[in-house]
């Protein structure tokens, strides 16, 4: 054992006084910590978010929202507050949106990858929505006034 550990602790020291490479009279710089990310502030300023105002609009008032990529889950265009939490026995926005399809004024149906176990028997579309499916809040968000954080043009035209 000890014959194996002094080489290692040789080959380590000569790699600790050996120069490094592009070190030659070269003098180390700090990187300023107002310059290390996407934020121009300090690394160590805790600044406060802006304030962000949820929709208080009822379901059925606002608008359907567009979606920002094909296949992108549909924001929720109405204040979810009051049909949270979701629970295992309890699921407002189910007790709605459960339509088979839509009537006049009434809300979208789920689709039917709901109501499907995409993991296991992805062609068999079932009677219930799908565990997977259950928490809605896991893919659909409300919609509020906040502004986004950095520029995107994923998924539109021209991007």
């Amino acid at each position: 054992m000890r014959a194996s550990v002094l080489p290692l602790a040789a080959l380590l020291a000569s790699c600790a006084a050996a120069p490094r490479a592009g070190s030659a009279g070269a003098t180390a710089t700090a990187v300023p910590p107002d310059s290390l990310g996407l934020s121009k502030t300090s690394v160590f300023a805790v600044p406060t978010p802006p304030e962000v105002k949820e929709n208080g609009a009822a379901p059925g008032e606002g608008p359907v929202l567009p979606r920002d990529y094909p296949g992108a889950p549909p924001v929720i265009p109405h204040e979810a507050t009051d049909f949270t939490p979701i629970t295992a026995t309890q699921n407002s926005c189910v007790d709605c949106h459960a339509a088979k399809a839509r009537e006049a004024g009434g809300p979208p149906p789920l689709p039917p990858s709901h109501y499907a176990d995409l993991r296991s028997s992805p062609d068999k579309v079932g009677e219930r929505v799908v565990g997977a499916r259950w928490v809605c809040t896991s893919c659909h968000v409300p919609r509020t006034d906040a502004r986004p954080l950095v520029g995107n043009a994923f998924g539109r035209p021209g991007s």
